[in-house]
This record gives structure tokens, sequence and C-alpha cells, in this order.
């Protein structure tokens, strides 16, 4: 009878062992989306033009694609320049005006991440 038990639980974890592999092969990376997101830079780079800063924790990145993901979502906004670490789960955000945390958040939750905390600065 144990072994009846044994066997079932192996089999159920391999299904979604599988499930999951085949998942990612249909939709991407990390589950979502293209599995290449090209990267959106902004035209200003010059951080003496940014004087408003935030460092966010974002939730739920694990590749490349994903730092490039919410690197894009902050970029996309106007006056506003986005750098991801994504060994330490953040991103540093510079601002040419000032932006409410709240929005800050909102940037990122469109991409597909969650925030866990902002440090305004």
């Amino acid at each position: 009878m144990g072994n009846y038990v044994i066997g079932a639980l192996i089999a159920v974890i391999v299904f979604f062992a599988v499930r999951s592999m085949i998942k990612r092969g249909k939709s991407g990376c990390c589950g979502g989306g293209e599995c290449s997101v090209r990267k959106v830079g902004v035209k200003d780079d010059n951080p003496q033009h940014y004087p408003f800063k935030a460092v966010l924790n974002v939730e739920d990145m694990h590749c490349e694609n994903c730092k490039n993901k919410v690197e894009n979502a902050l970029n996309s906004v106007d006056g506003v320049w986005g750098i991801v670490d994504l060994k330490k789960n953040t991103a540093e955000v510079r601002m040419k005006e000032a932006h409410s945390e709240l929005e800050i958040r909102e940037w990122v939750n469109k991409a597909g991440y969650g925030v866990s905390h902002v440090d305004m600065e």
C-alpha cells in the first residue's frame, strides 16, 4: 500500500514538472511573454539631470528579460530613468520631477512585477 502512495506522489510531481516545462516553452521565459525582451534606453543618461530618486525592492524578477521588462516600464515614463540590479532585486529610479510612491509602484506593477519596499530619497 505504501508503495502505491509513493508512486502516486512521484507521478503527480512529474506531471506538474512536465506541465511547467511545456508552459515555459510556449509562453517564453519566466512563464510570460517573449523570451527576448529588447531593452529600451533613456535619451538623457546624465544622473545630474535627475534630482529625485527612489530605490525599490522588486519581487518576482528571475532573469535578464525580467530585468529588461522592469527597466522598460520605468524608462517609458517621460523624465524617468530606471536601473535594475537583478542580483539584489532592486531598481533605482531617477526622476526629473517628483513622483509619488504610488505612481512608481504602478509603473512596476503594470510590467507584471511587485514592489515590496520603496525608499524615497
